[in-house]
């Protein structure tokens, strides 16, 4: 098991680092203010076996400038990036539970057992706990391997901590800070006049203040006529929903392929994404919200219902309009037919087999469509 304190967290004062042997002699004093410093408490250390490893523990201790000292069950070792190895023997056992502070701050009370474990405190030069480490199970893996794994951790928090307190900033926070002051000042820059404020809007269907490069267009809709000033390159699609606020029709792919905005022109079924506004100024033009008579659904809504024909229903306009159209003009003759005339609307659901036997069934009822 593994636990690390969180490099976010409000750090932690070390209260005192003075370590007594267990008749409460005081033998030896840390002083953080000399640098940081790596604690670690092992039981298990065998000084012997660490010293295969004292060049890579250098090397990470060099990084940072830390001390390391390492308090096992009766000896303690000290090492620095560049001085030579200390080794001091302790005449008595238990050490590693005797600095004052450090154990309740580590709750090593409820590690004591057979099984080797590692605690490591790492504390800046303001005496502040910036990283800590406990393993109570390292299986097969050595103290000294285990210690230079946490080391290497230790060392990438202290080199994201200690100047922290200068600015109580993280680095990410520094950058999104940056980020977002350019961002303002480039905006306040352009501001220097008011943006003069949006015209009142339009009730639909009125006739509206012709505008540079539009033209008048008439369109009759679901039996009305609404005059509206568009630029001559409005689809069909746009001015329904955009203009009139007949949303119905839905805005799919945009590029005639889905079949989500079919609507009808003179009762003949098209795709309004590739229609403009202008070349319908003639044609009586049917959206989904003109098939129903009043509250009275239209039998092919009616159908699709009752069949479940729809599931999200974001499909479902361009499908009944394509529906009507299709048994207006013979082409409901088979299953297959109807799947091939039907072949240009995209259910993504995958209510195709329900839209089939909606369409069949008003086609053999001889329903007005």
């Amino acid at each position: 098991m593994t636990t690390q304190r969180a490099p976010d967290a409000p750090p932690e004062r070390v209260p005192e680092l003075l370590l007594r042997d267990l008749d409460g002699r005081a033998f030896m004093l840390v002083d953080p203010g000399a640098g940081p410093v790596v604690v670690a408490f092992a039981p298990g250390w065998d000084a012997r076996e660490a010293r295969r490893h004292e060049d890579a523990l250098r090397a990470e201790l060099r990084g940072f400038g830390a001390t390391l000292l390492v308090l096992g069950q009766a000896s303690m070792w000290r090492l620095r990036a560049d001085d030579p190895t200390e080794l001091l023997t302790v005449e008595h056992d238990g050490v590693v539970l005797r600095a004052e502070g450090v154990a309740a701050l580590l709750g090593l009370a409820a590690a004591a057992g057979p099984r080797p474990w590692l605690a490591v405190l790492l504390i800046d030069p303001r005496g502040n706990v910036r990283f800590r480490h406990v393993e109570w199970e390292m299986g097969a893996r050595s103290c000294a391997i285990t210690l230079l794994s946490a080391l290497r951790a230790a060392a990438r928090a202290l080199r994201g901590e200690i100047a922290r307190p200068l600015l109580q900033l993280t680095r990410r926070e520094l950058v999104m800070t940056t980020l977002v002051s350019a961002f303002a000042f480039a905006l306040l820059g352009g501001c220097t006049d008011p943006l003069p404020p949006p015209p009142p809007p339009q009730a639909p269907g009125k006739p509206e203040a012709a505008l540079a490069g539009t033209v008048p267009v008439t369109l009759r809709v679901n039996g009305e006529a609404h005059t509206l000033d568009l630029e001559p390159r409005v689809m069909l699609l746009d001015a329904l929903r955009e203009r009139l606020g007949l949303t119905g029709t839905k805005k799919g792919c945009d590029q005639g392929q889905c079949g989500a905005c079919t609507v009808h022109l003179d009762g003949r079924r098209v795709l309004s994404c590739l229609t403009l506004a202008i070349a319908a100024q003639e044609a009586a033009i049917t959206t989904i919200e003109g098939l129903a008579t009043g509250s009275e659904l239209h039998p092919m809504q009616a159908a699709f219902l009752e069949h479940d024909g729809l599931q999200c229903g974001f499909c479902t306009p361009g499908q009944i309009m394509s529906a009507v159209a299709l048994v207006r003009e013979g082409h409901a003759i088979s299953d297959g037919e109807v799947r091939q005339q039907m072949s240009g609307n995209i259910c993504r659901c995958g209510a195709y087999p329900n839209i089939v036997n909606a369409i069949q069934e008003v086609k053999e009822g001889g329903l007005p469509v």
